[in-house]
């Protein structure tokens, strides 16, 4: 049995994130490879820095030269890898567990796709940075393996988990979705439609960036274009599409349409100031999907 060991990269230093892999899988005595995929960086630093992968063995950084999505590179690394099971790894993302390869490996025997989570550090040392801090943070308790495990198909997150690559190529990642958010969601719905298992384990990465106020409330106003484009495929697998049906029924929908104009610039003022409110960061995304659907 092969593992590949997949890491889409953009204007990312993830050399630290490899070596602690290989060391990781070498302890396994299983044969493996690490395939780094730059998706176009223009970081002239982050990509010399990652050319430092290819001294590290049974690793290899690629170049792609241009920026193709998240959908794409995630396709390509799948086609350029050679392993029975492949193992998806975001470049943010930290090794917190001596055992980490070793748990995803115990679990190849069930030819699921397996999820195994994602953590936030117990401190924000960036102000700047702390609605996505505080919005990670407020949602790590409902998202536990057991937590995870009651709903399996609408908790995918691409972050960190492992499929069988005979299902990675039954179901590779809709290229058609350029825009940020809601590829994994998507995903998940598709693989419950073909009956595919996916199992949710206690098995987490740490995620080691998180953006400032600003750049978050842009990517989800993004992601929030992308779940508009892609309602109709969705089923029930998103929670906002759920609280929107909700609103629509009692023409509520309207009302937080009309009024969106005249809040924003005070929910954009909050949200990116020094004490943003969670609460109203989950009101923002669902009146701004109101407006969106106008």
């Amino acid at each position: 049995m092969i593992l590949s060991i997949l890491i889409p990269v953009y204007n990312y230093r993830c050399t630290a994130l490899v070596a602690a892999l290989q060391q990781q899988a070498d302890k396994c005595n299983i044969e493996y490879e690490i395939i780094v995929a730059d998706d176009g960086s223009d970081n002239v630093s982050c990509i010399n820095e990652n050319r430092k992968i290819n001294a590290i063995p049974h690793s290899v950084f690629h170049e792609i030269g241009e920026n193709h999505g998240r959908s794409w590179i995630r396709n390509w690394l799948v086609k350029h890898s050679h392993g029975q099971f492949l193992l998806f790894i975001d470049s943010d993302a930290e090794v917190c567990s001596d055992g980490f390869v070793r748990l995803y490996l115990e679990e190849t025997g069930k030819n699921a796709v397996i999820c195994g989570g994602i953590l936030h550090a117990e401190e924000n040392n960036s102000p700047s940075a702390c609605l996505r801090y505080r919005y990670e943070k407020t949602m790590e308790p409902a998202f536990t393996a057991e937590r995870r495990n009651r709903h399996p198909y609408a908790n995918l997150r691409t972050f960190n988990f492992m499929m069988p690559r005979e299902v990675a190529l039954r179901h590779p990642f809709d290229e058609s979705i350029t825009l940020y958010g809601y590829e994994d969601t998507l995903l998940g719905y598709e693989l419950e439609q073909d009956g595919v298992s996916i199992i949710h384990i206690d098995n987490p990465l740490i995620n080691g960036y998180l953006e400032d106020n600003h750049k978050f409330l842009s990517k989800t106003e993004e992601a929030l274009h992308s779940l508009h484009q892609l309602k109709d495929r969705m089923g029930s697998h998103s929670r906002l599409l759920q609280h929107y049906e909700r609103l629509k029924r009692f023409k509520a929908d309207t009302i937080l349409r009309l009024l969106f104009p005249v809040m924003r610039p005070l929910l954009v003022r909050h949200l990116t100031g020094r004490n943003p409110s969670v609460a109203m960061f989950q009101f923002y995304k669902l009146a701004y999907y109101c407006h969106l659907r106008k």
